[in-house]
């Protein structure tokens, strides 16, 4: 019998497709669950976006493509990183890649050598672990910072970075699971860490378009001494509703884009050539009013949930300044039920009906993490469970 390798068996499951996955055989039970869970938005991709994908087989795109992206791509792509976040990049700075999961994979693989240790400032997305650790690389988790926004300091970073000898770190603003953004003047302080430690910078940036009052997304990358080290994953995946396509957006120092091509070359061949002509309606879009009209609507979600969770005794939420997560800390409630946070969110599921994920795998214990990217109606009833469970907890 064949026997499965080392690296397979330590690979955990994703978490918060393990919950989707388990709310949805559940509601096909015919069992009422509300899902909080996954990051997917509610809405459908925009038509002209579906239009462009429908052309491009029409027009015959059908076909294997250059393994960085079909040139035209590459280039609209950064245009679209000149405009929408002032950054001076050319077509040699960016490739294509099969979603944002597979850039942060291609990243990690042609930066990390085995056993370099690649710090992970908590809260961060759980993919991120099994990602360093499929490079051979070592990850290491850095203490949450709750009272601080969930933003760290140059200084902390700098003190993990001399303690651990770590060889990158991976940022991620704004963030999965709590929905910080960090000011200019906080990635500036840790962009100067990270240079001062010869750090390598991974950059998730795939909620960037997904701001919310004054907040202003700033990459590590828009500070011209630190470009050379700085790779961002991004697209319009989130921000379009484009889940679903697998296409994303890697971009960074011209050297390190094509070893991540070369990479991409031998573990994928190239990113579906029909996503990539629709995402070139996302590159070169005009009218923002659907985006805006969507962003609007997160933004109401995100009030009222903010408030709802407030109203909750033993409940607080930070109020999220972007993406589309709600981090609720919950160790009140389960201080006083003798429950971690994962039995809080089993428990909300099983005698609640609502999905959520738990704070630990985000390195967030006494946690859980809500998704408002579903629908408004969805929401409050979610909200009203959540207030009668946490009652039948007291």
């Amino acid at each position: 019998m064949i026997s499965v390798s080392q690296r397979a068996r330590s690979i955990t499951d994703s978490i918060t497709l393990a919950i989707s996955a388990r709310a949805k055989a559940m509601q096909a039970e015919g069992i009422d669950v509300v899902s909080l869970g996954a990051g997917e938005p509610d809405f459908g991709t925009p038509e002209p976006i579906a239009e462009a994908g429908i052309q491009a087989i029409r027009d015959g795109y059908t076909r294997y493509t250059a393994a960085a992206g079909m040139p035209d791509v590459r280039a609209a792509a950064a245009r679209w990183f000149q405009r929408q976040f002032d950054l001076p990049y050319e077509a040699s700075n960016v490739m294509v890649t099969a979603g944002a999961k597979p850039a942060l994979m291609l990243a990690m693989q042609s930066l990390v050598n085995p056993g370099d240790r690649v710090l992970l400032p908590a809260p961060f997305w759980p993919s991120y672990t099994e990602i360093v650790r499929l490079a051979d690389g070592v990850p290491i988790p850095i203490a949450g910072v709750p009272e601080q926004g969930f933003v760290h300091t140059g200084a902390q970073i700098a003190a993990a970075a001399e303690e651990h000898g770590a060889k990158g770190v991976v940022l991620n603003f704004p963030n999965n699971p709590s929905g910080a953004v960090a000011s200019r003047a906080e990635i500036e302080d840790i962009v100067d860490a990270a240079i001062a430690h010869d750090l390598f910078v991974i950059s998730d940036e795939i909620y960037a378009r997904l701001l919310y009052d004054d907040a202003e997304h700033v990459s590590p990358a828009a500070f011209e001494r630190a470009r050379d080290r700085v790779v961002i994953v991004n697209g319009g995946t989130k921000s379009h509703s484009m889940t679903g396509w697998r296409v994303g957006f890697l971009a960074g120092p011209a050297e390190l884009i094509a070893a991540a091509a070369r990479v991409q070359s031998q573990a994928v061949g190239n990113t579906n050539s029909i996503s990539q002509r629709a995402v070139m309606a996302v590159c070169d879009e005009t009218d923002p009013t659907e985006f805006e009209r969507r962003r609007a609507a997160f933004d109401a979600r995100r009030r009222y949930l903010h408030g709802a969770i407030q109203s909750i005794e033993g409940l607080r939420l930070e109020m999220p300044k972007g993406a589309f997560y709600a981090l609720v800390d919950c160790r009140e409630v389960c201080a006083r039920a003798a429950i971690d946070d994962v039995t809080f969110a089993e428990r909300l599921l099983v005698d609640g009906l609502v999905a959520t994920v738990p704070g630990s795998p985000f390195e967030m214990p006494g946690f859980v993490r809500l998704s408002y990217a579903a629908s408004m109606e969805d929401i409050e009833r979610a909200v009203q469970r959540i207030g009668a469970f946490v009652e039948q907890l007291r």
